[in-house]
């Protein structure tokens, strides 16, 4: 149902699955190649004869990426769930004892924020996986930090690939701002509360907060999402943090926003449900709303056992007047008409 890209980059090929990870990619080989176009080789060391070498050299250490210094995650730790100290060495633990994260963070806060600068003019999330991206934005941050790089970020061709489909399926640009413009631990404070203020549970919260496949962006799209359902998370929540590869979070993050869609444009939202493991939501007039992500679905196999299923709900709950598939993605002719003959609706936000 996700369409397989393969890009190649210099000796390189990538293999990436997904239209919006595609477009996020390609903007990232584009703002890597432009970063690197910038010389900081006297910059740093004009930069540092102008601060603290050691404020430097720490955030060296700790400031490959923001979400490195929320949480230090290993290789492998995403098939675990728990609490921030669940995926920290003894190590780490020794450290934390002598500076909190917030203290750690503060100490290399100008980095941070030219760091996130950055990204937003060039049009990359701050908190990529792509650690080629992550070295070139520490770079060059470092030395506009330091003081030792006079670099106008105005001047610099605008991006945009990270902020494609938010306004889309309902997230609005304050959003944007609200990433741009925060540290991740004023983030991770402001989920905390939107959150909680929606019901959900502290334990789930945390998880959720903690998991290594969501980053501090992902997470505050994925609550403002929530907060615009008005609806008990706990069952969303719960689903989210089973994912178990960076996939499975920005399925989930694309989840959220068609939720916080539907519940925009078309009717609110009473309660979350889960049938036999899909995340729907029931409408206050009756409609089961399964919100789902991809870019092309066809009549497989998979796919008519979950339609059948949908249908059987439809018919045994009372509370279920009728059932609509809600997506970002495109529907093949066979499979709408497969939907309708089970009276099955259907609904996608791509322009076809």
């Amino acid at each position: 149902m996700q369409n397989t890209y393969r890009i190649r980059a210099g000796a390189e090929e990538y293999e990436i699955t997904g239209s919006e990870a595609a477009l996020q990619f390609l903007q990232e080989l584009r703002a890597i190649n432009q970063l690197r176009q910038i010389s900081t080789t006297k910059a740093v060391g004009r930069g540092l004869s102008q601060s603290a070498r050691a404020t430097y050299d720490t955030g060296r250490q700790i400031f490959r990426d923001p979400v490195g210094a929320v949480k230090k995650v290993p290789q492998g730790a995403s098939r675990f769930f728990g609490k921030v100290k669940d995926f920290v060495s003894q190590d780490d633990e020794d450290t934390d004892r002598k500076a909190s994260v917030g203290e750690t963070i503060r100490g290399v806060l100008g980095i941070d924020d030219q760091k996130r600068k950055l990204a937003a003019r060039l049009g990359v999330d701050v908190y990529s996986h792509n650690q080629a991206l992550q070295k070139e934005l520490d770079r060059v941050a470092s030395a506009m930090a330091g003081g030792g790089l006079a670099l106008n970020i105005g001047t610099m061709p605008i991006g945009g690939a990270v902020g494609i489909g938010l306004t889309a399926i309902g997230i609005d640009q304050a959003v944007d701002s609200l990433i741009n413009e925060s540290s991740p631990d004023d983030l991770r404070k402001w989920n905390q509360q939107n959150l909680a203020n929606l019901g959900a549970k502290p334990d789930v919260v945390a998880q959720f907060l903690s998991h290594p496949w969501y980053s501090p962006r992902q997470e505050t799209i994925i609550t403002a999402a929530l907060k615009k359902t008005r609806v008990d998370p706990d069952l969303f929540l719960e689903s989210a943090i089973k994912a178990l590869t960076e996939e499975d979070g920005r399925y989930f993050q694309r989840v959220a926003q068609l939720l916080a869609a539907y519940s925009d444009r078309v009717a609110p939202l009473q309660s979350l449900y889960l049938e036999e493991g899909v995340l729907c939501a029931l409408d206050r007039n009756g409609v089961l709303v399964v919100p789902v992500s991809f870019d092309y679905a066809i009549w497989t196999q998979t796919v008519a056992q979950r339609v059948e299923a949908l249908a059987r709900v439809v018919g045994s709950d009372q509370a279920i007047k009728s059932a609509k598939i809600w997506t970002d993605g495109k529907l093949s002719d066979r499979l709408k008409a497969e939907l309708d003959r089970r009276s099955i609706a259907y609904e996608s936000l791509r322009q076809s």
